[in-house]
């Protein structure tokens, strides 16, 4: 799909269309009523995100309101959440190797203070394809101040820190891998945010699981398709 074709119905693809409005239309076959200039913008900002353009860039070049296409893209990526648990749900006898792997950004590598806010995940492969789930918090009893106020204290977290940064954040069992490929392919994708909450992290991961996964024509076209069904 390169562009939106403005006399088929984007949802049935029927050629009998109603005009309601300048910008406005309905289809004769399924009588969805839909602006076409909306959906459009939509599938504007689609192939921005598609494409790895930030939320800025696109809204810069577009002239499109910045929280507009922000809210937008984490919309895309909530759907490609539900959509990469379905694929994988069909593949779950497929998987031939898994690994865990813990994320923490490159500026916060080597320091105790931040070595605890590593983000866990098993990343499998299925199909020449990659799923990945989040390990439940494991260091969440050691992101507290008030473990490094004593010298045995801080003794402890530190030698634990070095383990932890010696055979968990850079610690592979094969170096020419799918994981590994991926491994590294996220960590590039991810130094271009400034900060990402815990509690969003599984939206990005899943993101670039899923653009891992598929060319970028597969990206545009299965995500076109999920966004027209929530819009049916």
């Amino acid at each position: 799909m390169n562009n939106l074709n403005p006399n088929l119905c984007p949802f049935c693809e029927c050629k009998q269309l109603y005009i309601v409005s300048k910008t406005s239309f309905k289809c004769a076959k399924c009588k969805k009523k839909y602006s076409f200039s909306k959906l459009e913008k939509d599938y504007e900002i689609m192939n921005y995100f598609c494409n790895d353009i930030s939320a800025k860039q696109c809204a810069d070049a577009l002239h499109v309101n910045y929280k507009s296409v922000k809210d937008r893209y984490m919309d895309f990526r909530k759907l490609i959440l539900l959509h990469v648990e379905e694929v994988y749900a069909k593949n779950l006898n497929s998987f031939s190797e898994y690994e865990e792997y813990y994320f923490l950004p490159k500026n916060k590598r080597g320091k105790v203070k931040y070595l605890f806010d590593s983000i866990g995940i098993l990343g499998k492969v299925y199909n020449n394809s990659i799923y990945t789930i989040l390990l439940p918090d494991q260091f969440s009893h050691l992101r507290n101040d008030n473990l490094y106020n004593t010298d045995v204290n801080f003794t402890y977290m530190k030698e634990y820190a070095q383990y932890l940064n010696r055979h968990k954040l850079i610690h592979y069992e094969k170096f020419d891998s799918q994981i590994l490929r991926f491994w590294v392919y996220l960590e590039k994708k991810l130094l271009h945010f400034k900060g990402i909450s815990r509690e969003n992290f599984v939206y990005y991961l899943k993101e670039y699981e899923f653009k891992f996964n598929n060319t970028q024509k597969e990206q545009k076209n299965t995500l076109w398709k999920l966004w027209i069904n929530i819009k049916r």
